[in-house]
């Protein structure tokens, strides 16, 4: 069997047939409607599923097209295109090794010479309809998809692509902040009810990829069949961070991006100061519309995401991220050791700032909620905090509100990545902490000749001072074989937002510039947590001299979260990782250093002690008293 110069043996089991069908007709006719009705398309599919080795009747008489299909450098497949005047046919047979086969065949019509996608069907490796979609039209305008049953009537559930705007829903008052994306599922009530409204209690946003008043969130580049939903979870992470403003969403136009020009008149005419940009492209010509517009309204700050390609962006440009304007901060985001984390992108001439956006919970599209990470989401996070300092002085100028951001970030060996700092915690300004002595604590004084000074540092109330001083006695017991005694400053208890309570670099910022007039100098911090929030998870964690390099702040503590078990072993196990200066554990029976904490595991070598003393004593922890 030849297909054009290749053989392609068809096995069942083993081989991916895609069958894509594009008719192209001028007028929408009865006897169209009546010869490519779904039951029609779906008989032709199952034909083709037959016997894929031969063509219809219908397909022969065709000119014809042919070129591989490449994936990552490797041909998978053949794709044919077969073509008349009035319509045309493209035929993908791709192998998919160790895959069932599937048939799908979509069928689209021209209006007034736009394609518009009808229908979609899959069929499975038995030739059995798997999935039929349907598109309904208002005009030119794709309104919702509809899913067929078996016998091709359609079910109850729409997916919608353009639903009609909420009534009476939304908000006058507040910093208008806009977010061009994708577009927003405004019929979510947290997206709804932060809508901007002008004063007739219309919604200001606007959908520049269709050009009309609906910017709802979708993103059918691929396919209508494919839609790709962003823009609800960037805009819900603004607002969740940002309550208070009021949203202009913006659907790019991504079929004309000569249309940002009129995107930022229009959110100028509306008086939008803070316009987030979780998106780009690597064409500069893309961009060239929105340079220009950028540039004639310098009163209007831009954050941009910096992308998601894992590159540098000094060397390999992302647009606009890579435009020079004053009024453009270009963001990234981090992992926990304040490096950009996996496959965002960095440049330490184009990029502003690392920020933590790893792991953020956000609402998706459908309303539920979800984890998401990457530099999209540090635009989110950036727009939130510029909005929040922004509404305390709505007529403050650019340059000043850079000047506001940038002192809450630090360099923190951060300027191979970026060009300011690390924007350790998005909320800080909004933090609100508080802090006491609770006078209720009992101080240890220790009355050994080695002594250990440590802070104790309470974020949850459920630490109490009871089992706190149950811990520091046995952490003393156990310490005692080594000669080492801990002494304790008074507890400090601390609150606040709720989210400090949770171990991570930037919140750990946070409370270090708190704290600092409170805590002993040359002292182990004991942080007692709620949980963490580190992408890898421990229930206690030690964070020496040899692993803070790029977060000193953190130096010489230790984390513990609430639900750990065994605490006073905890304590003492992540404590001696910090005296020591290393994370290596041992494989003795019931020795402290053990990977796993266990309440046997108490003992310590002679070895492990003087390797604890003689690092601590050098590195200022330990304060060695013996005449």
């Amino acid at each position: 069997m030849n297909v054009s110069t290749r053989q392609i043996q068809y096995r069942r089991s083993s081989v991916l047939i895609m069958i894509t069908m594009v008719a192209l007709i001028h007028s929408f006719t009865a006897a169209y409607a009546t010869e490519h009705s779904v039951e029609n398309q779906l008989s032709l599919a199952q034909t083709l599923c037959d016997n894929p080795n031969h063509l219809p009747d219908q397909l022969k008489n065709h000119q014809t097209t042919q070129r591989d299909i490449v994936v990552r450098g490797s041909t998978i497949g053949i794709e044919k295109r077969f073509s008349t005047t009035d319509h045309s046919i493209k035929l993908e047979t791709i192998e998919a090794i160790g895959r069932p086969r599937r048939i799908i065949m979509t069928t689209e019509t021209v209006s007034d010479k736009t394609l518009l996608p009808n229908t979609r069907l899959t069929l499975g490796d038995e030739c059995e309809l798997i999935q039929a979609l349907k598109i309904t039209y208002r005009d030119k305008t794709a309104l919702y998809i509809e899913t067929l049953s078996d016998s091709l009537e359609p079910l109850p559930h729409k997916e919608w692509l353009n639903p009609p705007l909420p009534t009476s829903k939304g908000k006058h008052d507040g910093l208008k902040v806009a977010m061009i994306d994708s577009g927003v599922n405004y019929n979510l009530p947290e997206i709804s009810n932060a809508l901007a409204l002008d004063s007739n209690n219309k919604l200001i946003g606007f959908d520049f990829w269709d050009n009309d008043d609906t910017p709802y969130d979708a993103n059918p580049a691929r396919s209508l069949f494919y839609v790709q939903r962003h823009g609800t979870r960037t805009a819900s992470l603004l607002l969740k961070e940002a309550p208070g403003i009021a949203l202009v969403p913006y659907r790019y136009p991504r079929p004309d991006m000569s249309r940002m020009t009129q995107l930022v008149e229009h959110a100028a005419s509306h008086s939008v100061r803070i316009i987030g940009m979780p998106l780009g492209s690597n064409r500069y010509q893309d961009w060239l519309a929105f340079s220009d517009a950028a540039a004639a309204h310098p009163n209007i700050l831009f954050v941009v995401s910096a992308g998601n390609n894992g590159r540098n962006i000094d060397d390999h440009p992302v647009y606009p991220a890579s435009l020079e304007h004053k009024n453009i901060l270009v963001v990234t985001s981090s992992d926990d050791y304040i490096r950009p984390a996996e496959r965002t992108n960095h440049g330490k001439i184009s990029v502003d700032y690392l920020l933590p956006a790893e792991s953020i919970v956000a609402t998706d599209y459908s309303g539920e909620q979800t984890l998401v990470s990457g530099s999209s989401y540090a635009v989110s996070r950036m727009t939130a905090l510029a909005s929040r300092l922004l509404a305390s002085n709505p007529e403050m100028p650019i340059e000043e509100l850079k000047s506001m951001i940038a002192a809450l970030s630090v360099k923190a060996n951060t300027s191979r990545y970026v060009s300011t700092g690390y924007l350790g915690d998005p909320l800080a300004d909004a933090a609100a902490l508080r802090s006491h002595i609770d006078n209720s604590y009992r101080p240890t004084i220790s009355s050994s000749d080695i002594t250990l000074r440590v802070n104790l540092v309470a974020l949850d109330t459920r630490w109490s001072t009871d089992r706190i001083e149950r811990a520091i006695t046995e952490l003393n017991s156990i310490y005692k074989v080594c000669g080492i005694g801990v002494t304790t400053m008074p507890l400090i208890r601390v609150s606040g937002a709720s989210y400090i309570s949770n171990l991570s670099p930037g919140n750990a910022l946070t409370l270090h510039r708190h704290l600092q007039p409170l805590l002993v100098p040359e002292a182990a911090t004991i942080y007692l947590a709620n949980d963490t929030d580190m992408q890898v998870q421990f229930d206690a964690e030690a964070f020496g001299i040899a692993n803070t390099e790029h977060r000193p702040w953190m130096r010489n503590s230790v984390w513990v979260s609430e639900v750990t078990k065994n605490v006073s072993i905890a304590i003492a196990h992540e404590l001696t990782h910090v005296l020591d200066n290393n994370g290596q554990h041992s494989q003795l029976a019931n020795n402290l250093m053990r990977d796993q904490t266990d309440a046997g595991n108490t003992q310590l070598t002679t070895e492990q002690c003087s390797s604890a003393i003689t690092s601590a004593t050098t590195n200022g922890l330990l304060t060695d008293d013996t005449p």
